[in-house]
Order: C-alpha cells, then structure tokens, then sequence
C-alpha cells in the first residue's frame, strides 16, 4: 500500500483535503466507496512515517442511557453547545423557560410576571441591589401573626429534568423562608430555611416529612442555589432531586415529594408567624437535558472512520470497556465495511475487570489482536495501553495469552502522571513504555501555548526516566461543563466537584493543534531511541466533555462546512 502522506495522495484517491471537504458538506456519503484494504498486520505505514494515534472514549450512548444522560445534561448549556460532535441532535431549540434577574423591574413595585401575595404587614417589591449591582426583589414579612408573604412564577409543563437556579439572602437567617418546585397543586421540592437550637441551616424535607440539613447559613450573606429534578431519568429509575449551594452538592438524588406528571411552577414564601427579610434575585428555569449525543448507529461510525482516515489518524485508541452501553461504538467501528482504513488498540483500566472477569475480557482482546485491523509496531506487536489497574500478574497474562495466540510479544505502554511514577511502574510490571493520558493545567484559564510548551517538556522527562515513551498531544483541558451537571459515572454521592474541574486551558486554535502535533512528530524522529515504537498519541479523538477533541463538530459543520481541527492536522508531515 503506497504510503499516506500529508500533501499527497495515492494515483486516483482524492487528496486528504478534498475528502475532509467533502465529508464535512455531505455527512461522508460521498465517501461511502469501497473501503481500502488493511495493512498486513496492522502495522499502518511505512516505518519512515510516525503513526498517530487518538484515544477514543464513548459514552455518547443516547438519553436512554444513565452515561449518555450525563453527557447530553454537561453539553445541553449555551456556552459549550460549541463542543458537541456533529451527530449531534439540538432536541429544544428554546431551553430556557424562566430568566429574571428582575433588572428591568419598577422600582417599588411587583415583579412583573410574577403572582405575588402579601397578607398584613408584609409585601413583595422590586428594590434596588442590596449590596450588589442591578436589583432583586424583596419579600418584607413584618407580621408574626398570620401575614406572609408569596411570590410564584409558572412555566411550560416539563415532563423531562429542569435545573432550577436562584439567589437569595436573609438580613436574619433562619427565618422558615422556603423555595418550592411544584407540579400543578403537588410540592415535588421544599427547600427552607431554619433555625434549630441556635444553629441557623438550610434544609430540605424528605419523603418521610422530615428535615434534613445542607448546611449551616449566615445573616445577611447571599447563597445560590441550584436544584436538578429529574422526574423521568432513564434506565426507569427513581424520580430524584440534586441540590448545590454555591457549587457544592449538599444532596445526590433525593425522592420527589409527591407523584410529579410534569413540572410547572417555582414558588418563594416567607413564614406566616415569623417576620423576616427575604431577598431573591436572578431566579431561572431551564431543560437539563436540550440535546441528543447519540453515537450508535452504523452510519455514524462509517462517518467518523473516513473523517478520521482523510486526517491522517492511523489508529483509534479505544476506551476498552467490556459491557453495555460503553461496547457499542467499539462494536460498531468492528463492524464496519470502513474499519481498515482506520486501526486500533485498546486502552485497558479497572473497567477491563478482575479474576474470571479479566481472563474472559482478555481472551476476546487477544483474539482481535491477531485481526489485521488492531495495531501493531515494531513488526508485528499488539498495541496496548494501560491508564489504570497494571500489575505484573495482568502485564505476564496479557503477554502469555498472547503468546499462546501465536502472536508477537504485545508492546504494553503504562501512564502515569509524572515521569518517575510512570518509570517505576514501567518496572514494576514489566511495561515496555510509558506516556500519560492527557496534559492537565495546574490553574485558571492557562494559555493553550502554555499548556503545549508543558507537554512538550515531559517527553524528554518520560524518556529520561523510563527509557521508552508515546509522546501525547493533548488538544485541550476544560472539564468546566461538570460545575453545571456533575458526571454521573463519579464516585456518588460526590459532594464536590472533583478538583481538576477548576483547572482549564483556554480553547486551542487549529493551527496551535496541528503545530503540537508536528512537534510531537519531530521529537519522535529525533528522539526513536527512547521512541522506538515511533508513535504519537492524541488526546482525544472525542474527550469533548473534558475539552479535547478532533472529532468534527456540529458548530463547525453548520457555521463552515469545514472540519477545522481535521484539516489542520491532515497538513502535519508525519516524517518529521
């Protein structure tokens, strides 16, 4: 097979440019030819030419699923639609149903839209700050003998999960002053403000009518709060409610009140033998969950192996996980007339199982490993990473239950995420190389330069230590997406987002990709005795979630009929 290039291409194939065009304003039907046959044992190129790799990770299995629900609920808000892959389906064009900040309010008066009710000596008033710009609303209750105070604002029935947002404060907190989420005349959701024994919290009531502390308030001090209901989560689980206070989930899938048919109002009241002080402010109402990220279907794949094959990706560094819902992308790429124009390996973590589980997992691994289409290096040894859960006991039976297939000593690739930790897990099992996952900035909005001048660094680093290494090319850190709806695959209940979430680089450019790749390319050739499996690996193909992708977008193929990333690395000479 004539050896792929980035600025030609074989005598009567279109050049890798013209197919990324073509796939980008077609949806790749133009590409749907007969696929080109696989390399004799995987090993994808000449040896002249570096083999670029991408990790797959597919939990965009659908809304039917609880992993595939997380991905849509963390891509469904505004600011990061611009992530989602092109397959991509916007489900309500119109997602938010509520947005006050009451800015535009009259001073002195109602909010507008809103139901208010104020018994005797009480009212509810728009007012300006306090003690922040613009304004909210104030809901006065100077009576301890029957007046109190409501303000409720409808919305579109929702049969599907709502995020539920608002500020408040108390001058005095502890005032019984209480935020319900209500389906027609049934509270779903009863959150207050209490004072017990001297301690000032705030609580929500539980299905048994008790009480049960978030956390402790102060005086005149704002909280904001977000509460997820969820009345139809998938896999036919139990309608739940999550609730966050400045960010912190302080309760993980908690009953509904009553039997919810659809959601349809939001409601503050003040108590009717307590006088307090209540101020509320940017008060919103949106579907949780606006958009399908649907990954399993035949076409869908056919689509991503030629976009991935006109860019120059030589294999696909899959996730490897064993069971449903996670097997089905693997699946659909195994069973695809496209396969051999894209290889691939397997990515093994504890997922991969233990005992029985790992020696049933293992012997499927290892019988695809003798298939032309799982990638080898070094003439003829099986790829295979391991991100977690390596030991000496499982590196010997992957290489033992190898050998008895009749193959080549598989190349086995630990990471770590320093150079000596890595190194010594190299030892420790008998790995042949180490590299890492991904680049993970150490701050706030880190400039992607800054982030690839790092990476770049560590190849040597890794060498030094441990010999042999993959350098990685990491296209992006930016897991902010989980401070709106936190991963359902972490630990549960997680009561804090997990610490990398506050650390991001800012969004990477085409060319700054493509630059990093050729880098990582140049320090190979360079570098082949510390690389001698002469491959590169990118993060990601579709870490989208955590901000790193080449996988086309929606965006880009609505707003450019391009594939911006792809067309970018499809110009980087892989000969260094």
């Amino acid at each position: 097979m004539p050896v792929r290039r980035s600025d030609s291409a074989p005598v009567g194939r279109p050049s890798r440019r013209d197919v990324l065009k073509v796939a980008a304003l077609t949806g790749g039907v133009a590409l749907a030819g007969a696929p080109l046959p696989a390399v004799a044992d995987g090993q994808g190129i000449q040896s002249a030419r570096t083999l670029v790799g991408a990790i797959r990770w597919d939990a965009y299995t659908g809304r039917d699923w609880r992993i595939g629900m997380g991905a849509n609920r963390m891509l469904s808000p505004a600011q990061y639609r611009f992530r989602l892959p092109f397959y991509s389906d916007i489900t309500v064009a119109a997602p938010t149903l509520l947005n006050e900040s009451f800015d535009t309010g009259t001073t002195g008066a109602a909010p507008a839209g809103w139901t208010t009710s104020a018994g005797t000596g009480s009212s509810v008033s728009v007012v300006d700050g306090p003690d922040r710009p613009g304004k909210s609303v104030l809901m006065h209750d100077g009576s301890t003998t029957g007046g109190m105070a409501t303000m409720s604002h409808a919305f579109g029935a929702q049969t599907r999960a709502i995020t539920v947002k608002w500020d408040w404060k108390e001058t005095v907190a502890g005032g019984w002053t209480r935020a319900l989420v209500t389906s027609g005349s049934t509270t779903i959701v009863d959150i207050a403000t209490q004072q017990v024994a001297g301690s000032k919290q705030l609580s929500y009531r539980t299905s048994s009518g008790a009480w049960q502390v978030i956390q402790t308030i102060a005086d005149n001090t704002w909280y904001s709060v977000k509460v997820i209901v969820d009345p139809a989560p998938p896999e036919a689980a139990t309608p739940w409610v999550d609730i966050f206070v400045d960010g912190v989930r302080g309760a993980y899938h908690v009953p509904f009140l009553g039997t919810a048919t659809a959601l349809d109002q939001i409601q503050f009241q003040t108590n009717p033998t307590l006088s307090t002080d209540l101020y509320v402010d940017n008060v919103s109402v949106e579907v949780t969950e606006s958009v399908n990220v649907d990954a399993t279907s035949q076409a869908i794949m056919d689509q991503e192996i030629q976009y991935a094959s006109a860019a120059g990706v030589d294999y696909w560094a899959f996730d490897y996980y064993p069971s449903q819902p996670m097997t089905q992308s693997r699946d659909l790429y195994l069973s695809s007339a496209y396969k051999n124009l894209v290889n691939w390996c397997a990515i093994l973590d504890g997922n991969f199982g233990y005992g029985a589980d790992f020696d049933a997992n293992l012997a499927v691994l290892v019988a695809r490993m003798a298939e032309s289409n799982y990638q080898k290096v070094l003439s003829g040894r099986p790829l295979v990473y391991i991100i977690a859960g390596a030991t000496a006991d499982r590196v010997t039976a992957i290489r033992s239950k190898a050998a008895a297939a009749g193959l080549a000593d598989p190349y086995v690739v630990v990471t770590g995420w320093t150079a000596q930790t890595a190194a010594d897990l190299k030892t420790t099992v008998g790995a042949d190389a180490v590299s890492r996952y991904a680049a993970v900035p150490s701050s706030t909005a880190v400039p992607y330069s800054t982030l690839t001048v790092g990476e770049s660094s560590l190849w040597s680093q890794y060498a030094t230590a441990a010999g042999q290494v993959v350098p990685t090319v990491t296209t992006g850190w930016d897991p902010r997406d989980r401070h709106d709806y936190p991963a359902p695959w972490g630990p549960q209940p997680d009561t804090t987002y997990l610490q990398d979430d506050d650390y991001w680089a800012q969004q990477a450019t085409p060319e700054q990709i493509a630059a990093h790749l050729a880098d990582a390319i140049n320090w190979t050739k360079t570098h082949l005795p510390n690389a001698a499996a002469d491959t590169v690996l990118i993060y990601a193909w579709n870490e989208n979630l955590e901000g790193g992708w080449i996988c086309p977008t929606l965006d880009e193929i609505n707003n450019s009929g391009s594939v911006w990333r792809l067309d970018a690395i499809a110009g980087v000479n892989r000969t260094g």
